[in-house]
């Protein structure tokens, strides 16, 4: 992968995680609060309307369209033979960073301030760590980020593995249309019948 295809993948990595933070955020704090005040009052009403559920449902769903695209990207990067580690850590740590350095300066700001709000909503898909572990903030941020650019690799290195592993013509095997045994392993027989004939 050359620098300027790497550097549009990276930017196009970046911009489909903040849409996907952006979906399940709407989905997390926005719609979900609207179906949930449609059901009938009871304790299945309080256990969805609970906002660290709605927090893990949001990072859910912002993982689960960001897996569907890095397998799709493991399966083309082992089909195009433009594997490297190297590139796709790279961008996963750019994806991580620019989500992640905002949040150290959430402390610069005034607690009840216009800028809180946006760092609440904005960070609303790792608040169900806060419950599960505890953690303030900028540790379960990093936390929460930590997590998914482990998934990410993981199933990205999972899906490039199994579509070489389906086509083994890729990455190094003989390609379409070519024997298995090279041609040279041939010639010795071939001498050997000549000198029988």
């Amino acid at each position: 992968m050359d620098s300027v295809k790497f550097l549009l993948y990276t930017l196009a990595r970046i911009g489909l995680m903040i849409a996907c933070a952006a979906f399940g955020i709407l989905f997390g704090r926005v719609l979900c609060p609207a179906v949930i005040t449609l059901l009938p009052d009871g304790a299945f009403r309080d256990t969805l309307i609970d906002p660290s559920l709605r927090s893990g449902l949001a990072f859910a769903m912002m993982l689960g369209f960001l897996i569907a695209v890095f397998v799709e990207d493991g399966k083309k990067h082992a089909a195009y033979e433009i594997w490297s580690s190297v590139n796709v850590t790279i961008t996963l740590i750019f994806m991580v960073m620019v989500y992640f350095v905002p949040s150290i300066f959430r402390d610069s700001f005034e607690p009840y301030g216009k800028a809180n709000a946006f760092y609440e909503v904005s960070y609303f898909p790792f608040d169900w760590l806060e419950d599960l572990t505890g953690a303030e903030f900028l540790v379960r941020v990093a936390l929460g980020l930590g997590i998914m650019g482990a998934v990410l690799f993981g199933v990205y290195l999972a899906a490039f593995k199994r579509y070489a592993k389906a086509h083994p013509f890729i990455l190094g095997g003989p390609k379409r249309g070519e024997d298995k045994i090279p041609h040279e392993e041939e010639e010795p027989a071939e001498e050997m019948n000549l000198l029988n004939e």
